[in-house]
């Protein structure tokens, strides 16, 4: 599982926040924070474990396949597609009922990823040709039933983040898309694991109404690792980027406030709205410190630093699901998802906007087995590129800005 983990990765994040936790939250667009049916609900809303007697298990994948393509208004670049990838992030969860007042759980799941790769040699080489954000969560959690209507959960979240990066130097800062000869393969890698954690209450004043509020706390990395640097063209002087150098810098995942109501109009439907705002303000530069100085005698090579100035943005979800037969539930649901990227700061790492998914699927399930599967079509405003050659951004567009997922989740309860 872990292993499946650090593979996986997404394009189709809003910022590069990942919320294909489960089969049912899937299809329901993501709104599954109450009315928990199985063990997932800790990597939404934790408290809700009390309403899971026994022991629940269940594990599952997503596959999300996403697509990008970007046009210049320099007819004499090529335009670039976005390399076709399938990322896959599992998902894996236990929770146990210990007495008639406490849970507790533990999950593994991926809260932020990306995967951005172009061509080595397209116009846009110079902000990045691939970029990567792979991480991993493992989150035990602890949960407490007051009485019938007040349940309170919290836990601790250890995260593993890799991040990884390529792009060209132009040793001679001409950055000239047309032409390779004074080019140099830069890439960074390094990883990190930081702590954060969780908090989660939830109030049931009727038997048709539950609200719930999910807090999970800002996560600190400090990645260590090695940039190494390749000359490729034939025009490099003396003192081009060449070599390996160490690599350090810091990045502060944000953290996120989630509000969730439900209601049950009639005993088979169950109708959910949340609200996730997020403070993306925490990510506002790429700040990258090297070791020694990249280009003999220039001091300000030991250094790079690149501006995000990203904004706090809101998610919203709603979903439904009906109890059509005994054995088997419909699901559907809703969200509009806020990009928290500045368009004076866009870039290639992630071409995407605004965006909105409509999801769907079934969920199965007999004796102690179930199976929930589910589809989500996600679609992304364009986004608009002024022309900022020094970084490497050329003025253009990137559209057809869509991701296809398939999910599917596999559990049992003792």
């Amino acid at each position: 599982m872990l292993a499946v983990l650090l593979t996986a990765g997404t394009a189709c994040a809003s910022g590069f926040g990942i919320y294909e936790w489960s089969g049912r939250g899937n299809a329901m667009g993501g709104a599954t924070y109450n009315d928990a049916k199985d063990a997932s609900t800790i990597s939404t809303n934790p408290s809700g474990m009390t309403d899971l007697e026994g022991t629940h298990f269940l594990t599952g994948v997503s596959a999300i396949a996403p697509k990008a393509l970007v046009d210049f208004t320099d007819g004499t670049y090529d335009d670039a597609v976005g390399k076709s990838n399938v990322w896959m992030p599992p998902h894996a969860y236990v929770t146990h009922q210990l007495n008639e007042n406490f849970w507790i759980g533990a999950g593994i799941f991926s809260r932020f990823g990306l995967g951005t790769e172009f061509e080595e040699t397209w116009a846009g080489r110079y902000n990045m040709m691939e970029a990567s954000i792979e991480s991993v969560s493992f989150n035990p959690v602890l949960a407490y039933r007051l009485n019938d209507q007040w349940s309170f959960a919290a836990g601790p979240e250890l995260m593993y983040m890799r991040f990884r990066q390529s792009k060209t130097v132009d040793n001679i800062n001409v950055k000239n898309p047309l032409t390779t000869n004074s080019d140099s393969h830069a890439m960074l890698d390094g990883d990190s694991t930081a702590m954060g954690g969780v908090f989660a209450a939830t109030y049931k004043p009727t038997d048709w109404l539950t609200s719930s509020l999910t807090y999970r706390t800002q996560v600190r990395h400090k990645i260590v690792g090695n940039a190494t640097f390749s000359a490729i063209g034939t025009l490099n002087p003396l003192n081009a980027y060449r070599g390996t150098a160490g690599a350090s810098g810091e990045i502060t995942l944000p953290d996120s406030l989630t509000l969730a109501v439900s209601v049950k109009p009639m005993d088979k439907l169950t109708v959910e709205a949340d609200v996730l705002y997020t403070r993306w303000e925490s990510y506002q530069e790429l700040r990258i410190d090297y070791d020694r100085q990249l280009i003999p005698g220039v001091a300000a090579s030991t250094q790079s630093v690149s501006e995000k100035a990203w904004h706090n943005t809101f998610r919203y979800q709603i979903g439904a699901e009906y109890e059509l037969l005994d054995w088997l539930d419909v699901r559907a649901g809703y969200i509009y998802d806020q990009s928290p990227i500045s368009g004076d700061h866009a870039d290639y790492m992630l071409p995407t906007n605004d965006r909105q998914l409509y999801s769907t699927g079934l969920g199965l399930h007999w004796d102690n087995w179930l199976v929930d599967l589910s589809y989500i079509y996600l679609q992304s405003k364009e986004r608009d590129y002024n022309e900022r050659a020094a970084e490497g951004v050329r003025a253009g567009q990137a559209h057809d800005l869509e991701t296809h997922i398939v999910g599917v989740s596999l559990g049992y309860k003792f």
